[in-house]
């Protein structure tokens, strides 16, 4: 997701990342905020890398995560709630590594398993791992 998010504008993965841009301190917001006739060029640059950032999250996911996440108020928290629902917490985190280093350590051929099947179990023990950011 982050090489998507930074391929299509690096601004909309800091906003994932760290929360939306807010508006800059300077100018004064409009009244109305919904008339957007009235937003500088710099505010409709930073509301719509927000817009960006918001549309991109909802069109990566499915009908059931949208539900989990549709109440955020900000990007980032709707990129935590999905980091916490798929990695889970450090805890959880941690437990999955070392389950995953005990099979790499472990590992050997299941008899009746071709080479074929063995090296597609190996390398998912490995893409897993590197996924966390522990290579072998």
């Amino acid at each position: 997701m982050e090489i998507y998010a930074k391929s299509y504008d690096v601004k909309v993965w800091r906003a994932i990342k760290k929360g939306n841009y807010p508006l800059p301190a300077t100018a004064q917001p409009p009244a109305d905020l919904e008339d957007i006739d009235e937003y500088t060029d710099e505010q409709m640059a930073i509301v719509q890398v927000n817009a960006k950032a918001r549309n991109l999250l909802y069109n990566a996911i499915s009908g059931e995560e949208y539900q989990k996440i549709s109440s955020c108020d900000t990007t980032k928290e709707m990129w935590e709630k999905l980091e916490i629902t798929y990695e889970g917490t450090i805890k959880v985190k941690e437990t999955h590594i070392n389950m995953l280093v005990h099979d790499y350590e472990l590992f050997r051929m299941k008899e009746g398993k071709s080479i074929e099947e063995m090296f597609a179990r190996f390398s998912k023990i490995i893409s897993d791992l590197k996924a966390f950011s522990k290579p072998y």
